[in-house]
């Protein structure tokens, strides 16, 4: 029995060994390495993102059409021609009399106005001055021009600007919030490049470990101090490792790649993080973000500009109860040439009244739909409100808990060094077998994992808490609502509400590390000592 499991560990170790023997082709050996901070990965992403180009474009929709509604309100001129080729039995006797005269002209013919009183053979003769040949023939054409203004339709164009102006607002507020979400995304997928590197890190030095261990065992093996089975054991313990280690490169070649796209890189540029996580406390307490975020959110406050332009909506709905009043001033022509107006000529101006009685219910069913419309913004917003509560309740707790553990992961640190100490010594003096020292390299192993894998969420989480309270960007949200309440227009509030071009917001995580900020390994060293007193 004892050979048979000798047999199938020696196996199990030349295939491990084999398979992790083969050379790993590191992707990027042809390019040139790109240094990034976190604050540069963050300003390359917000400069090159497709989702900021496509709020902004909508933000431009939005101006437009506010625009058009603005504009509604002022005089229109509209010109309306028609060129016709005309016949038929109606146009003959026209055609004939054209075919007669020609085109219209001026004639002086001597009439027969009456007869001499008392001699009737005697005519009296009047000269006389007219006008032939305009008569519709067989081209004929026609011109009018017309301006016309609203003066008064119940409300209708009022209702369109107001609503355009808060889908504007909304638009600013929205471009605001992608801005910070492309942000996280960019802390997001910085970090996470970060903790593969570290995780690499940790299993290139397990591989170190193991190829160390195996040394040792394999001269105590020639020595005939250690058994065979030792020697194949540890060999699948590097081979372990190995795995380990090819799985963790290839992680971190997708997180690199992840950073890349994000920030508007080719994908196979060698990106290299030049910062590192670290530790800062959190000053905040639940309850105040809580409160920051529903007060800064600019999707809480977006949803806010959604109610009022559906109230807006139904204002304008309502009009097709009242009348209207528009004044207009035209102008037409008619000729048997273009632009002549030899056949006709006319102008008007005046007030035009009109006012829908009766419309079968149209008007009442519009104003129903728009209150649908209010309640289902309604319904939005408080749905918004919540998940910005949850959001931020979660983000906090979690960050919360990432730190606990930062601090419980780093006195395992410590420990773990110390066991894998004991235990090598231990096995070193021949008091303790193989398999206490390779379980103690896995702990080790864990532990600084999981140490890192804390410092990862803690960094992480609180990236997710500023995006869940609405940290600004560029713009502060709640700097560009009070500005619109005071009547300001969009662009105005916008440059109102704007952060300077340097300023850090706090929380925001594009702020570099400070001096007071401490790498995670001196965190490690600090933590550890702590433990050791």
């Amino acid at each position: 029995m004892r050979k048979k499991l000798l047999l199938v560990m020696a196996l199990l170790a030349c295939t491990a060994v084999r398979a992790s023997a083969m050379p790993y082709e590191e992707p990027y050996a042809d390019h040139e390495p790109v240094s990034l901070t976190l604050a540069d990965s963050i300003g390359m992403a917000l400069a090159t993102s497709e989702s900021i180009d496509g709020a902004e474009a909508s933000r431009r929709e939005a101006k437009w059409s506010l625009s058009a509604a603005r504009r509604a309100t002022g005089p229109s001129v509209g010109w309306n021609a028609q060129a016709l080729r005309i016949g038929g039995k109606n146009y003959r006797s026209a055609n004939e009399a054209h075919d007669r005269y020609g085109d219209p002209h001026q004639v002086t013919q001597m009439t027969v106005s009456g007869y001499v009183f008392g001699n009737e053979d005697l005519p009296v003769v009047k000269e006389e001055t007219g006008t032939v040949g305009a008569y519709a023939m067989r081209n004929t054409f026609s011109n009018s021009w017309n301006l016309t203004i609203p003066i008064y339709t119940g409300g209708q164009l009022e209702g369109r600007m107001d609503a355009s102006r808060y889908r504007l607002n909304q638009a600013d507020l929205n471009l605001e919030n992608t801005r910070e979400e492309v942000r996280y995304q960019a802390a997001e997928a910085y970090a996470n490049l970060l903790h593969q590197e570290n995780l690499t890190k940790i299993a290139g030095e397990a591989v170190d470990m193991a190829k160390t261990q195996l040394r040792l065992i394999s001269d105590q093996y020639s020595e005939g101090a250690v058994a065979k089975a030792d020697v194949l054991m540890m060999e699948v313990q590097l081979a372990n490792c190995r795995k380990n280690l090819v799985s963790a490169k290839s992680a971190t070649e997708v997180a690199r790649s992840t950073l890349a796209s994000i920030v508007g890189l080719p994908q196979d540029t060698m990106i290299q993080p030049s910062d590192i996580f670290s530790y800062e406390p959190y000053p905040k307490e639940l309850t105040e973000c809580e409160e920051y975020a529903l007060a800064h959110r600019p999707d809480g406050l977006a949803a806010e500009y959604a109610k009022k332009a559906a109230e807006a909506q139904k204002d304008e709905a309502k009009a097709g109860y009242r009348p209207r009043v528009t004044g207009s001033v035209g102008q037409s022509i008619s000729s048997n040439h273009p632009f002549g107006s030899e056949r006709s000529s006319g102008w008007e101006a005046g007030i035009g009244l009109s006012w829908s009685i009766f419309d079968n219910g149209v008007t009442a069913a519009n104003v129903e739909g728009a209150k649908a419309v209010i309640d289902q913004a309604e319904a939005s917003a408080e749905h918004i409100r919540k998940q910005i509560r949850l959001q931020t309740r979660s983000a906090y707790l979690n960050m919360r808990a990432a730190e606990e553990n930062i601090r419980e992961t780093a006195d395992a640190v410590g420990k773990a060094e110390q066991n894998y100490v004991i235990a090598k010594v231990r096995y070193e003096e021949g008091v303790d077998i193989l398999l206490n020292v390779t379980d103690a390299q896995e702990r080790l192993t864990q532990a600084r994992s999981n140490y890192y894998t804390a410092l990862y969420q803690y960094n992480l989480y609180r990236a997710a808490l500023d995006k869940a309270m609405g940290i600004p960007v560029q713009m502060d949200a709640t700097s560009y609502v009070e500005a619109e309440e005071m009547g300001k227009s969009a662009d105005v509030a916008a440059q109102m509400a704007a952060l300077p071009v340097d300023a850090t917001p706090e929380g925001n995580p594009s702020e570099e590390p400070s001096e007071k900020e401490s790498s995670s390994i001196e965190i490690v060293e600090e933590m550890a000592g702590e433990a050791g007193k």
